[in-house]
């Protein structure tokens, strides 16, 4: 039991890699396609930010709501402006949440594929790129749930799962064919190994001697068969 505890203590730090480098992964992937392709809500949140400033500087001007004509235009005025602009980003998020499930659901793709590159040689890598193209794409497949289009909702979701059902059959399935079928191979190739050339001339020595032998004790028997007859 003391030997397996090192190879155990390893196996779980590369679990624990491997789990954390896909968390690395979907991050950068959420953050990057946030960056660069902003949300409507952060897009707007400065104008946003103005008119609620605006609205709370009429308040403090009047804080037991005695207003004028002029202030009551004022603060219907701003509040119009903040409800168009809600309006515009609530409009703008669904084709946004689209559009985002679709990028990450690529990207994810793409890593899932990448991780299937020398797989084997390595695994530990291999495994942490899967975890987070995995996680990317459930990531995306939330986007598109928010996005409010049924069409677009089902044909993402179909998509995530076609490919995470296609990766997982080349990363697991193929693969365990594969290493199935060259452990057979060399299993066969073990069970009868080639002679080298000094084996080979130890035998054919062998096989020249018992010839000899044999034909020697048939001339005898032949010498003695005559004898007898006459």
């Amino acid at each position: 039991m003391a030997g397996t505890s090192p190879d155990r203590q390893n196996y779980a730090l590369q679990t624990i890699f491997s789990f954390f480098l896909g968390l690395m992964v979907v991050a950068l992937i959420g953050v990057g396609v946030n960056t660069f392709y902003q949300s409507p809500a952060e897009k707007y949140q400065k104008e946003q930010q103005a008119l609620s400033r605006q609205m709370e500087a009429l308040n403090i001007k009047n804080p037991n709501g005695n207003t004028d004509a002029t202030t009551k235009a004022e603060s219907a005025a701003l509040q119009a402006k903040m409800n168009a602009l809600q309006d515009k980003t609530d409009a703008e998020m669904k084709p946004w949440a689209r559009n985002t499930s679709i990028i990450l659901v690529l990207f994810a793709t793409l890593v899932m594929t990448v991780s299937l590159i020398r797989s084997e040689q390595l695994r530990v890598l291999s495994n942490g790129l899967l975890l987070g193209g995995l996680f990317s794409m459930l990531y995306g497949a939330g986007w598109a749930i928010f996005s409010g289009n049924s069409v677009a909702r089902f044909a993402v979701i179909l998509f995530a799962l076609v490919v995470a059902l296609g990766l997982g059959y080349l990363k697991f399935v193929r693969a365990r064919i594969q290493s199935t079928g060259q452990a057979q191979v060399a299993g066969s190739g073990a069970a009868g190994p080639a002679l080298d050339d000094a084996t080979l001339s130890a035998l054919v020595s062998r096989i020249t001697v018992l010839e000899e032998r044999s034909a020697a004790a048939a001339a005898a028997l032949g010498g003695e068969e005559r004898h007898a007859h006459l």
